[in-house]
């Protein structure tokens, strides 16, 4: 557990490091997964957006780090963002709260993550995720305005995101596509590529997409789940797109759309 504590050396040395500073690939997340006691799985995962490894302390985490990497309106999340302990400690004080501690020593409040959008009047958003069994918590909730009251300090929207909030479809069809986030894609291949699929789909209209790419495989004699990479690889860079509240295995070929080559060879 030595490795779990929180103290002013070790602050010292994190802030020496650069913990909690910087943006995009060059910030440094204030705790990462070997700092803290795990609360179920942690994930270490390379985030394409960001151009570095992002620490996220949970199952709950990650789902909600999926739906920022994906939506078009994110530019950049920092995970585990320090809050300056002499503000959060007055607001503390304010509120007539305890400020958090480990062992006597006053702890460093940290944001699950601060986002930065392209929405100009809503430049950054700080989130805080806790699973819903937590907010009945009274300490759990002094800690919540403590965080809330740091942000409006600051100007920055606040939010509590919960698995209540988060839609369970369109989550899932997101793990089942981040391993291939970061898979290599060949753009001169892609008009070929695409207009095969499309054929497909359109020739096809009423077999799931799944389905599809199994039967694909044993036409053509592939190895079997070959079509399936493909497809997977398709989605997750958004040259293919569907509903995400359907999810993936119930999708019909019907509902899959074709976006136009030319949009991506000119991004």
């Amino acid at each position: 557990m030595g490795r779990y504590e929180q103290n002013a050396k070790r602050y010292e040395k994190w802030r020496k490091e650069g913990r909690g500073s910087g943006t995009g690939a060059a910030y440094l997340p204030w705790l990462n997964v070997y700092d803290v006691p795990s609360q179920g799985r942690s994930h270490r995962v390379f985030s394409k957006k960001c151009g570095r490894v992002l620490h996220c302390m949970s199952d709950l985490e990650f789902s909600a780090y999926l739906l920022l990497e994906w939506s078009e309106h994110v530019t950049d999340i920092r995970e585990q963002y320090p809050l300056a302990m002499p503000q959060t400690q007055f607001i503390a004080n304010s509120l007539g709260f305890r400020h958090p501690q480990v062992r006597g020593e006053q702890m460093v409040m940290t944001t699950d993550f601060l986002v930065n959008t392209n929405n100009p009047n809503a430049p950054l958003l700080a989130l805080q995720v806790k699973p819903s069994s937590e907010l009945l918590k009274a300490r759990v909730c002094q800690k919540l305005l403590i965080e809330k009251s740091f942000w409006e300090d600051n100007n920055v929207p606040f939010e509590v995101l919960t698995e209540l909030e988060l839609n369970t479809v369109k989550t899932e069809n997101l793990r089942w596509l981040s391993p291939f986030f970061n898979e290599v894609v060949m753009i001169e291949h892609m008009p070929e590529t695409l207009s095969f699929w499309e054929d497909i789909f359109s020739q096809n209209p009423n077999s799931k997409m799944v389905t599809l790419a199994s039967e694909i495989d044993r036409q053509q004699n592939n190895e079997s789940g070959r079509s399936l990479y493909t497809l997977r690889v398709l989605l997750a860079h958004k040259y293919l797109t569907f509903d995400f509240d359907i999810p993936f295995f119930e999708v019909l070929a019907s509902e899959v759309s074709v976006l136009p080559c030319g949009h991506f060879l000119c991004a």
